[in-house]
């Protein structure tokens, strides 16, 4: 004869109050488990980073809407590229514009606009932002406008794909938690020093 099979207690459900107590004791795990990693250096200084991180961010983006650091060059000449496009005097749209400058540089301009081509060795302006500076737009004397630079469109890019990461993170509270915060510092960090690079 087969030996009889131990079989498993059956479980006792618990009472709603006996659960209602394991979740108190839990939030109260969690709450003191938050104030203790507050308390914490690495908390104060990635959260000071961070913030740190977003104000330059939005630096760069509100230096290329508006107001910048401007200063003038002189150009070698100014290469266009036209457009499909045509105004009601017949003239074709530029699209882009490559100015090489004195030294050599060659700067990449998005103009998509009706302007005169400026003459060989006018000057021109390049805008830079305050903190990193970063060149992101310029200025020709044949235009009030100012216009944006392809180097810059990565730095753009990135900025506000950062600005959005960052906003989620703080919005769902992720820097209370000890990996998230750290994953938000080290992506900054990246971000930060590929601007300095770039």
């Amino acid at each position: 004869m087969a030996p009889e099979e131990k079989k498993r207690p059956h479980r006792i459900p618990l009472t709603p109050e006996e659960v209602a107590q394991l979740v108190a004791l839990k939030k109260r795990k969690e709450a003191r488990k938050l104030a203790l990693f507050k308390k914490t250096i690495s908390y104060r200084v990635l959260n000071v980073f961070n913030i740190c991180c977003f104000f330059i961010y939005w630096e760069i983006l509100f230096c290329f809407m508006g107001p910048c650091h401007f200063q003038t060059h002189y150009a070698r000449s100014f290469g266009v590229k036209h457009g499909d496009e045509k105004n009601a005097a017949g003239k074709r749209i530029i699209s882009e514009m490559d100015i090489i400058d004195l030294d050599g540089k060659k700067i990449k301009l998005y103009v998509r606009d009706y302007i005169e081509v400026p003459e060989k060795f006018s000057s021109y302006q390049i805008g830079k932002d305050y903190l990193l500076q970063k060149e992101l737009k310029a200025m020709l004397l044949t235009s009030d406008a100012s216009y944006g630079l392809q180097s810059a469109s990565s730095i753009i890019f990135l900025s506000v794909f950062i600005i959005i990461i960052s906003c989620i993170s703080f919005f769902y509270n992720l820097n209370e938690n000890p990996h998230s915060l750290t994953a938000v510092a080290i992506l900054n960090t990246i971000t930060v020093l590929a601007f300095a690079t770039i």
